[in-house]
């Protein structure tokens, strides 16, 4: 599949490393952005390493992070197709200024699973800021723009650094320090501040003076802050990277820890949409004619001159048996010394059909058994007849033949 599949319709961002449009696939009607990276002014090892990043994260799949649906490159660009979030974090706080404690916890801990999903991966989103949290529908915060600032050289991170406006950056990262994971944790904590306060913790026109004020001065919470919140900001905006809060700690933080009611929708949210997702007009793939019909109010918009699919960035979809198995062996992506992957998590929060992953092991390119289709139509059909049946013998008999399923 290449550019040619896609409307492109109008342009809706643009950023250090390309411009986003928002596009619509042609055979279904998805609605989807595509972000054009130029390859120009990029060396041959940055180019490698984009390459290799853009097939790392096909294989992210969670609910809170941005899904990569396609990708494509031409001699003089990359193409990255993801899902359309309509709202940003950013345009909230440009509207209301300032959030509710209530709401700034709710954002917080679905940023604290994003970011805990993309550690596991020992990936490091290194430019965490409210332009980058998008808001997608039924109010969930998806964050995105991770991976590509990484996949660049040293030296190209550095400068931009630099020329960058640092109000969100660790002090590790703005003295030029070296860094790991811990340096997206302080970041989460001026976002959650500024959501909470209004601004950022450390706010001044002067560059230099802002990098200034985040290596040596102490943060000021609010007095209307609670002592949960507090508590959590200031676990994450310490300036000592190896004092930060982090995982498994962060997880357990009572500002972020999810209640038990919280669980049980989770679960019931993932089972829902697993289910959706078996019929196609669900996700607008039955929508061809309707999509064929449609064209956008300033008519069709072409891709970036010069775009072609003759180079396609595909290759065979990998098995993902564990959040740490994206990268292989063999990666390039920094260690985090201390930090302590968590195999125990449960990923979809649904424990009894994760069960049935790990001894059936009949997932097909799946990450977790809600992201199996045909499973799950399986499972749930037998359940749905054991459930319609008279309370009789014959229901006992069935229920024992369900029994593998616990």
């Amino acid at each position: 599949m290449g550019v040619e599949n896609y409307h492109v319709i109008e342009l809706v961002g643009e950023g250090s490393f390309g411009k986003v449009y928002k596009g619509r696939r042609k055979n279904t009607g998805q609605t989807v952005a595509m972000k054009f990276i130029m390859k120009h002014g990029k060396s041959e090892k940055d180019i490698h390493n984009l390459r290799q990043e853009i097939e790392i994260l096909r294989k992210l799949k969670h609910e809170n992070i941005i899904e990569m649906l396609d990708s494509f490159e031409s001699p003089q660009e990359f193409c990255v197709v993801t899902e359309f979030a309509q709202g940003e974090l950013f345009e909230i706080l440009e509207d209301d200024k300032c959030l509710p404690e209530e709401q700034v916890q709710a954002i917080a801990k679905q940023l604290v699973r994003a970011l805990h999903y993309l550690h596991s991966n020992r990936i490091i989103h290194r430019d965490m800021k409210p332009q980058n949290i998008l808001i997608g529908a039924g109010s969930v915060v998806k964050l995105c723009d991770f991976g590509f600032a990484r996949a660049m050289s040293t030296n190209t991170v550095v400068l931009r650094s630099i020329k960058g406006t640092p109000l969100y950056m660790a002090p590790e990262l703005v003295r030029e320090q070296p860094y790991n994971h811990t340096a997206d944790l302080w970041s989460l904590g001026v976002i959650l501040y500024e959501l909470f306060v209004g601004q950022p913790p450390f706010y001044t026109n002067s560059v230099y003076a802002l990098i200034r004020h985040i290596v040596k001065d102490p943060v000021k919470y609010p007095d209307n802050m609670s002592s949960s919140f507090k508590s959590f900001l200031r676990g994450l905006l310490n300036k000592v990277p190896q004092n930060r809060l982090t995982w498994p700690a962060l997880l357990e933080h009572p500002f972020v820890k999810e209640t038990s009611d919280e669980l049980e929708m989770k679960e019931l949210h993932a089972t829902s949409v697993a289910t959706r997702g078996c019929n196609p007009t669900w996700r607008g793939e039955g929508n061809a004619n309707l999509a064929s019909n449609v064209s956008s109010p300033g008519g069709k918009i072409d891709a970036p001159a010069g775009f072609q699919d003759k180079n396609s960035v595909n290759t065979p979809n990998a098995q993902l048996n564990s959040p740490n198995s994206i990268l292989g062996n063999n990666s390039h992506l920094e260690e985090f010394p201390g930090f302590v992957s968590p195999n125990d998590v449960k990923h979809s929060g649904c424990q009894t059909l994760d069960k049935l992953e790990d001894n059936s092991r009949t997932v097909k390119g799946a990450q977790v058994i809600s992201q199996d289709t045909e499973a799950l139509t399986h499972i749930l059909g037998q359940l749905q007849r054991w459930s319609e049946m008279s309370q009789n013998s014959c229901r006992l008999c069935n229920l024992n033949s369900l029994s593998f399923y616990s």
